[in-house]
């Protein structure tokens, strides 16, 4: 089932246009982000030592913050791509 979602949000947000997500943090906050995937601004080059999709990651660019962060998909409660919200709190 969590990878039917991880394949489900991979989709929608792959076209890399800007985003919204809502997620709940590791400390029980809610946050909502504005963010965008595939950004390749200020990399090191040293790149993720582990495999995102096994961890449950996706890793987005922050564009209120101007950094990257890492959402954990079991978390995630919804996203707003072009306008329409794709809830994941009832899959």
């Amino acid at each position: 089932m969590e990878n039917a979602v991880f394949t489900i949000i991979e989709k929608l947000v792959s076209s890399g246009k800007i985003f919204s997500a809502n997620f709940t943090k590791a400390d029980g906050t809610l946050r909502t982000m504005n963010c965008r995937v595939g950004v390749q601004k200020n990399l090191k080059g040293v790149g993720i030592k582990y495999d995102t999709r096994k961890a449950h990651n996706i890793i987005v660019f922050d564009m209120a913050a101007d950094g990257y962060r890492t959402i954990k998909t079991d978390r995630l409660n919804w996203i707003q791509v072009q306008g329409k919200r794709y809830n994941f709190e009832t899959l």
